[in-house]
């Protein structure tokens, strides 16, 4: 089975599956995280501070990177290839995290906005390639996942969010073990 084109962006019947592959990706990814992750860890500190706010910015942030990959593979052209659509995906959320990093976040005063206080720890830790290596795991999945979920029934794309949403409400409130 040949994964479809998902580039045109204006197409809104896609933005349904890229929801629900960034709502499956971030829940699974939460899940991890909640079981493997120190109890301090900025990660879930990042979940314990700021809950569904928290996971509603990480679902968002990941829809974003493909939408944005859509617009920049459709006016690049050429013959449609999932491979490069996620290259293009990974390099957006790199250039977002490596600018988010070190010009948004040091910008923001201390005490000025308690999620860029938090953000301000994420951009110390020991090895800040880890969270861009697990981001781009994040867009190559959400975006294979959309890619997957456009082409199935629309309810399938709605009976995963759902059962998604539903469960992402008791593993956010899950303490790190």
């Amino acid at each position: 089975m040949l994964l479809p084109d998902i580039r045109n962006f204006a197409n809104s019947k896609v933005y349904l599956p890229i929801l629900t592959s960034a709502a499956l990706v971030d829940t699974l990814g939460l899940f991890i995280w909640r079981y493997t992750s120190l109890p301090g860890s900025p990660i879930n500190r990042w979940y314990d501070n700021f809950g569904l706010s928290a996971y509603v910015i990480d679902v968002l942030s990941i829809m974003l990177g493909v939408v944005l990959t859509q617009i920049s593979t459709f006016f690049i052209g050429g013959a449609w290839n999932p491979a490069f659509f996620c290259f293009v995906a990974v390099a957006i959320q790199m250039t977002h995290d490596l600018f988010f990093g070190t010009v948004i976040v040091p910008f923001i005063p201390k005490g000025h906005n308690a999620v860029m206080d938090l953000m301000k720890d994420y951009v110390k830790i020991k090895n800040p390639g880890g969270i861009l290596i697990v981001d781009a795991l994040y867009m190559v999945f959400a975006s294979l996942l959309t890619m997957l979920f456009y082409n199935a029934p629309a309810w399938i794309s709605w009976f995963v969010l759902l059962w998604t949403l539903y469960v992402t409400g008791y593993i956010l409130y899950t303490r790190a073990r």
